[in-house]
C-alpha cells in the first residue's frame, strides 16, 4: 500500500499546482463520434459491487453539482483496469480470428487466479481527470498483471503498455474534464474532503478482456472473453 499511497499523494499535490495555475487540461475528443482510437483492455467492472457503486453515484452527483459540463463515467462503465494490452491508437481494427487468439492466451493467463479485494479509499486527480484511489491488501492483483504481461509477451500477438499511469496502482477514473471548470478552487476544496473517503470494498471475482475505446464505453467496447475468479481453497 506504500507505493501506491506514494503515487496517490504525488498526484495530489501536482493537482493542487494546477489548480492554483489554472493549467487543467481538457479533452476535446470526448464527444468527438469520429474519434477512431481503439485497443485492448483486461479488465474488472465494478457494477456488481453494488455498495461502492452507490458510494460512488451519491459523490458523482454532487460534482455535478458544482462542475456540470464535465464527464462522468457511466455507473455501468465503472471498471478497474488490471492491464493494459494494446493502448488504443487510430484506426485499430481487430479480426474476429485475431480476437479469438487474444481469448485464448488471456484466458489460459487467468486460469487457476483467485478471486481478490480492491479497497476504494479517497480520491487523487491528474491535470485531466479525477480518480478513485484503489489499494491492494496482497499481491493478487500484481501477481495477475505479472502473467498476464508474461503470456502476451511471450505470444507472436501485437502487445504494448500504456504508461498512462503507473501500473503500481489499482484505481478507477470517474471524472474527465472536457470543458473549462466553473470554479476550480471549490472543486479542490470539495475534492480534498474525500481524499481519506472510504467508497468500499471491489471483489474481482470476474475478469474480462475487451476490445474498447480510449473511455472504455459501452457502446464502443466489444468483450472478447470473460472468466470467473473463485475464492483461493485455503
Amino acid at each position: 500500500m506504500g507505493e501506491e499511497k506514494r503515487i496517490y499523494d504525488t498526484m495530489w499535490r501536482n493537482f493542487e499546482q494546477v489548480v492554483k495555475t489554472g493549467q487543467y487540461q481538457t479533452d476535446p475528443l470526448i464527444d468527438n463520434p469520429h474519434d477512431s482510437r481503439r485497443g485492448m483492455t483486461t479488465l474488472s467492472y465494478l457494477r456488481n459491487s453494488t455498495s461502492l457503486v452507490n458510494e460512488i453515484s451519491n459523490f458523482l452527483q454532487k460534482i455535478k453539482s458544482l462542475e456540470p459540463e464535465q464527464y462522468y463515467q457511466p455507473l455501468s462503465d465503472l471498471h478497474l483496469t488490471i492491464l493494459t494490452i494494446i493502448t488504443c491508437f487510430e484506426n485499430y481494427h481487430l479480426s474476429e480470428s485475431e480476437g479469438q487468439d487474444y481469448a485464448e492466451i488471456f484466458k489460459e493467463a487467468v486460469r487457476g487466479i483467485g478471486s481478490f479485494d480492491i479497497q476504494f479509499k479517497g480520491i487523487t486527480a491528474s491535470p485531466s481527470c479525477i480518480l478513485l484511489q484503489g489499494f491492494m491488501p496482497d499481491e493478487m492483483l500484481s501477481d495477475l498483471r505479472e502473467k498476464l504481461r508474461a503470456a502476451f509477451g511471450q505470444s507472436h500477438l501485437h502487445a504494448s503498455r500504456d504508461s498512462r499511469y503507473n501500473i503500481a496502482t489499482a484505481h478507477s477514473t470517474v471524472v474527465r474534464f472536457k470543458a473549462p471548470l466553473r470554479d476550480p478552487d471549490m472543486l479542490f476544496r470539495f475534492l480534498k474532503d474525500y481524499r481519506e473517503f472510504d467508497f468500499g470494498i471491489h471483489t474481482v471475482n470476474r475478469v474480462e478482456l475487451v476490445f474498447n475505446d480510449w473511455y472504455l464505453k459501452d457502446a464502443h467496447t466489444k468483450q472478447l472473453a470473460e472468466v470467473s475468479l473463485f475464492p483461493a481453497c485455503s
